[in-house]
């Protein structure tokens, strides 16, 4: 008997009758080498051909091809939030494999990323937080620094074009608060409406403000 004899190639499947890789079926030496034994899992089918981007399935007659996206980084169109795919066949609705762009959410009608309307204004408070605070000592120094005002001169700002909780809570802050940032609102205003300090001047100088000991 010639040594090709002694096996024949088979395939393996795994529990979902996905195709795994070619194995070896011995003779039965039982059977006077009649038969093959089978190994669990494997089936005697022709090995499928290979097809990008699928995986063969044994149907019990033919090998069907499945979608696979297995290891594909994918984004949840409610979220953005990024995923890594790991099931056969194809994608859920749910996700896309189109990264998202800042703060934008997903349209299904032009089957893209589109930006909020209000994107600016995330974008803006994003720099409001992101500048971080600064000690009250920092604050007026880096306001004298740079515009030539002094406590006693805010303050005087304050009372005369201030009204109300407005003109409280940033008369408070200017006299007795420790630290001063950006995410409050009052301050906010004081300085880009009251001051009519430029969006970018302010960051500039609150940046600047921080190297102040």
């Amino acid at each position: 008997m010639n040594l090709d004899q002694q096996f024949k190639w088979v395939c393996q499947l795994d529990e979902n009758n996905y195709f795994l890789c070619m194995t070896k079926a011995d003779l039965d030496p039982l059977e006077n080498a009649t038969r093959y034994l089978i190994p669990r899992g494997a089936v005697e089918a022709p090995e499928p051909k290979l097809k990008k981007g699928y995986a063969s399935r044994w149907s019990g007659s033919a090998w069907e091809y499945v979608e696979d996206h297995r290891g594909k980084i994918v984004f949840d169109k409610k979220t953005g939030e990024q995923l890594t795919h790991h099931e056969l066949g194809t994608l859920p609705e749910a996700v896309t494999t189109i990264p998202p762009i800042p703060y934008s959410k997903w349209s299904e009608s032009k089957n893209t990323w589109v930006e909020l309307s209000n994107a600016d204004e995330l974008r803006l408070m994003d720099r409001r937080i992101a500048a971080g605070s600064l000690s009250r000592n920092q604050f007026l120094t880096g306001i004298e620094i740079s515009r030539g005002e002094n406590k006693g001169n805010l303050l005087e700002i304050v009372e005369r074009e201030l009204v109300g909780t407005h003109l409280i809570k940033v008369r408070n802050a200017i006299n007795e608060a420790s630290e001063l940032s950006l995410i409050n609102d009052d301050i906010w205003k004081f300085l880009t409406q009251t001051l009519n300090m430029q969006i970018d001047k302010l960051f500039e100088f609150w940046e600047e403000a921080k190297e102040i000991h």
